[in-house]
């Protein structure tokens, strides 16, 4: 008889397989990220398709198949997402479970990671309206919150070669590396830091903001469009060099409202 295993977990995607099933990526804090198989979960009248929403946590019971992991039982326990749910609300959190989804490996169990994702849902959830703008860098300040979790903290405040605080104006960015260096060993070592590239103070105090302060914080900076865009081009420019899977879509591209409206 098969044993019958319980966690309690976040579904990040889905997947259809076969003519009638389901896969569902799912991220627990004791299993880390795992694939269960919903038999039937495809089909219009499948019982446990409807507990098995995104943005909400449930307690899943399944049994260790022959090749998959087989859902035997779902309890939905909290929704992230209600019926006022804006279209804002609702790409921040599609589009960071799907971040999620791309960082985490399979079954490497993170509590502290899991209890990221629980607070992000329930803010994200709660935010109302959002402009454009706002959402794409409440995004990216999960993003960097998500990297960090997962052991690609950029180096912010520090030179990375001498390791001296950097002070304002005498520092460039280097996202292959992983954060600022300063001016001068940049210049000292040219070979080294040749990909290094100047940001701006104000870009410097919105990335450090975005990843250490919590996420009702990010509210409060004002944020104007082309500090927004050099927050975003370096945000990116990081993201490409140390993410797993590079998203199909820019993180700011990723939270424009009007156009999926249109």
């Amino acid at each position: 008889m098969a044993t019958l295993h319980s966690t309690l977990g976040i579904v990040l995607s889905r997947r259809d397989f076969r003519e009638a099933d389901r896969i569902y990526s799912v991220l627990t804090p004791t299993r880390g990220k795992l694939e269960l198989l919903a038999r039937g979960g495809h089909k219009p009248l499948a019982k446990l398709t409807p507990h098995l929403e995104l943005a909400a946590e449930a307690d899943l019971l399944f049994v260790h198949g022959r090749t998959f992991l087989t859902l035997a039982g779902v309890e939905r326990r909290r929704q992230f997402m209600g019926t006022r749910t804006t279209l804002g609300e609702l790409l921040l959190i599609q589009n960071s479970l799907s971040l999620v989804d791309l960082a985490v490996r399979p079954e490497e169990r993170d509590p502290l990671l899991y209890a990221l994702v629980v607070n992000w849902l329930a803010f994200a959830g709660s935010t109302g309206a959002l402009s454009d703008e706002r959402g794409a860098f409440l995004l990216g300040s999960f993003l960097l919150k998500l990297m960090s979790a997962c052991g690609y903290r950029p180096e912010l405040c520090v030179c990375l070669a001498c390791r001296s605080p950097v002070a304002p104006g005498g520092y460039r960015w280097h996202a292959l590396k992983g954060g600022v260096v300063c001016e001068a060993c940049a210049v000292a070592q040219e070979d080294q830091w040749f990909h290094a590239r100047r940001i701006e103070d104000a870009t410097l105090k919105l990335l450090r903001f975005a990843l250490v302060e919590p996420f009702g914080s990010q509210l409060r900076p004002t944020l104007c469009e082309q500090d927004s865009e050099r927050f975003h081009e370096a945000l990116e420019s990081y993201l490409i060099t140390h993410f797993p899977v590079i998203p199909s879509v820019s993180i700011r591209g990723a939270c424009v409202t009007t156009l999926v409206a249109a």
